[in-house]
């Protein structure tokens, strides 16, 4: 028995990285899974690694910046699997890099459509049917970029922490009503745009940020994605004891990792 038996989990940016990983996560945990991403050879991977384990899934080639595909896109997985119950908000893009006068505005402008605009399109078409039926979690998946400010990545890190206010925000919307949300830092994880960070140039990235990446990577302090799906596993289950609303860094909170380990240890 999986924590999520019966439920429909639809996560966001799934072909690779921290979403490949939470979808592979929670379908182990019994959900189905609904795949969403716009490359379609990698979500084919996905469900059939999830299939071959005697899961459920399917794919859907989604750009979360264009409300009319996402609330298609939602009406469609519940129409498949049935009523969603958890949603995993991953797609996100970091890019474009360099000082803020430097950047190109439509390039920004499409970074906000998707990291934030996307994020409450998913949220807004999963929410009337979460409401109705008295149960969802949600986990928006924000960045430490949300805490700090740092030459290069303005758009990103601004995008970052609305998506955290969003959560909050949202949690206090939920007030009385049986739903949960949470954002999640995943911390320093190694995916693509991990390698995009240690192969920045000066005009994108201070000197001294790319190599603070550069140096994490060389000390071992780079997590597998795995780890922050773990997380989201916690996130969503019953064994989450977070107050609704909570943002969890797992870069500046590692005692948290231990906590998520003894919590989904098996009895």
């Amino acid at each position: 028995m999986g924590y999520f038996d019966g439920q429909v989990a639809w996560v966001t940016g799934a072909g690779r990285g921290i979403g490949r990983a939470a979808a592979l996560a929670l379908a182990s945990q019994g959900a189905a899974v609904a795949v969403v991403s716009r490359t379609q050879s990698e979500m084919e991977e996905v469900i059939a690694e999830v299939r071959a384990h005697g899961g459920k899934a399917i794919a859907s080639l989604l750009d979360v910046s264009n409300w009319d595909m996402v609330n298609w896109a939602a009406q469609q997985i519940e129409a498949t699997l049935g009523p969603i119950d958890i949603l995993i908000n991953n797609a996100g893009v970091l890019e474009p890099l360099g000082k803020l006068w430097e950047t190109d505005p439509e390039q920004v402008g499409r970074l906000i459509d998707i990291n934030l605009s996307g994020a409450y399109y998913c949220m807004r078409a999963v929410l009337p049917g979460m409401i109705e039926r008295g149960h969802g979690v949600i986990v928006n998946v924000s960045s430490g970029a949300a805490d700090s400010a740092a030459p290069g990545w303005s758009a990103y890190a601004a995008s970052k922490a609305g998506l955290d206010h969003f959560t909050r925000s949202l949690a206090a919307d939920l007030k009385g009503i049986p739903l949960r949300v949470y954002s999640l830092h995943p911390g320093i994880v190694e995916t693509k745009m991990q390698e995009t960070l240690r192969a920045t140039t000066s005009d994108q990235l201070s000197p001294e940020r790319r190599q603070f990446f550069v140096d994490q990577k060389e000390k071992g302090r780079v997590l597998t994605p795995d780890v922050p799906a773990r997380a989201m596993v916690w996130l969503c289950s019953p064994q989450c004891d977070l107050e609704n609303g909570t943002v969890i860094d797992l870069y500046t909170q590692p005692e948290l990792l231990e906590k998520i380990d003894r919590a989904l240890q098996p009895d």
